[in-house]
């Protein structure tokens, strides 16, 4: 297996830049994902290191080897770099059964009978598709069209995994139960994988490691708990996380900060040039009560939306609007009076004027 690295990828499409200065490395084995809304550039990066598409310029060097350099003047067409890629449409030949789809590619790579039967029967119990060989892809769920897309790829045994939105065909319940696939197929086979997403839940779940992208630039990379615990700035923290998290304007005051107009002291002290700055914290990190509560803030229930596990309950404090979430159903009403305690300890705090964290 190999990493991979990308050292100041620029891409451009008719003067207009998609990826900017891009730098990246993907650890041997690891599972990576690039996550970010519709056009901020992460196909594309992952198209560049397929070799799908061409950069402008900057270096990709999976292992030892140059994939692409506009310094050396390097360039390895995509049918020999041996990556594995799945798309957002699965791709798969109509005309051919679920065998003859996965057996394609092997033998293009000059493999005997013998060698292709064995490993076509060992990827479908892997993606747990045996006894359906035979079967057309019309003849199969969505779900189990994605397998056979995996497997197709996990046949040909490349280096390197490369995913492109696969799951972004597939209804809720089916979502979550490829991502447990996808997890344990990559526990098993630790394969280097690049995977590419703007659903952050996927993310969450899938990656060791998430680069957060905005922009054609790469806002963050770090675990799932480092970007979803301290996002590096607003971005981020907006774009991670459902429901979404509480911005609430804070003041400075001899050096502790306050929040919601200065009606709740987080206790905490920092040292920041200016007098007031953004400090954000998770629904989940919102505590609620129906009695009064010393120290805690009086607001009206705004609307509130049970689902089962949880139950949002937005409320309305003054001219601010907090998000709260609990765990399962709740008694709670539209217009109901509560207190609500935002927890300093889970709190972040932001540059007003860069909208970086304050560390």
């Amino acid at each position: 297996m190999s990493g991979i690295k990308l050292s100041n990828i620029f891409k451009s499409y008719s003067g207009i830049p998609a990826v900017r200065s891009l730098s990246l490395e993907v650890k041997d084995g690891e599972f990576l994902t690039l996550l970010g809304p519709s056009g901020c550039g992460k196909t594309t990066t992952l198209r560049m290191i397929a070799g799908l598409e061409d950069a402008d310029k900057g270096e990709i060097v999976v292992g030892n080897t140059v994939f692409y350099s506009s310094l050396k003047g390097v360039y390895i067409p995509p049918e020999k770099r041996k990556l594995g890629f799945i798309f957002q449409s699965y791709a798969l030949w109509p005309h051919m059964t679920v065998r003859k789809n996965i057996a394609l590619g092997l033998e293009q790579q000059g493999l005997g009978r013998e060698d292709i039967e064995k490993r076509i029967e060992e990827v479908l119990v892997k993606v747990q598709l045996e006894g359906l060989g035979e079967r057309y892809p019309s003849e199969l769920s969505g779900g189990q069209q994605q397998r056979v897309a995996v497997a197709r790829m996990v046949a040909m045994e490349p280096e390197i995994f490369l995913m492109d939105e696969p799951l972004s065909n597939l209804d809720a319940m089916l979502r979550i139960d490829m991502r447990t696939e996808l997890k344990r197929l990559h526990h098993e086979l630790k394969a280097t994988t690049v995977y590419v997403t703007h659903d952050q839940n996927e993310a969450l779940t899938l990656s060791d490691r998430i680069a957060v992208m905005n922009k054609g630039e790469i806002k963050q990379i770090g675990s799932p708990e480092e970007i979803y615990t301290k996002p590096d700035d607003l971005f981020v923290a907006r774009f991670v996380g459902s429901p979404r998290i509480n911005i609430l304007q804070g003041t400075i005051e001899k050096g502790t900060v306050r929040v919601l107009k200065g009606r709740f002291n987080t206790n905490t002290q920092i040292k920041y040039k200016n007098d007031s700055v953004f400090a954000t914290i998770r629904p989940e990190d919102v505590r609620i009560n129906q009695r009064k509560t010393e120290g805690w803030l009086e607001a009206k229930v705004y609307s509130v939306l049970p689902a089962g596990s949880e139950t949002l309950v937005y409320l309305k404090y003054n001219d601010s609007s907090i998000t709260v979430k609990m765990n399962g159903f709740s008694s709670l009403k539209e217009d109901d009076l509560v207190w609500f305690y935002p927890d300093p300890a889970k709190m972040n705090f932001y540059s007003t004027e860069t909208e970086k964290l304050i560390k």
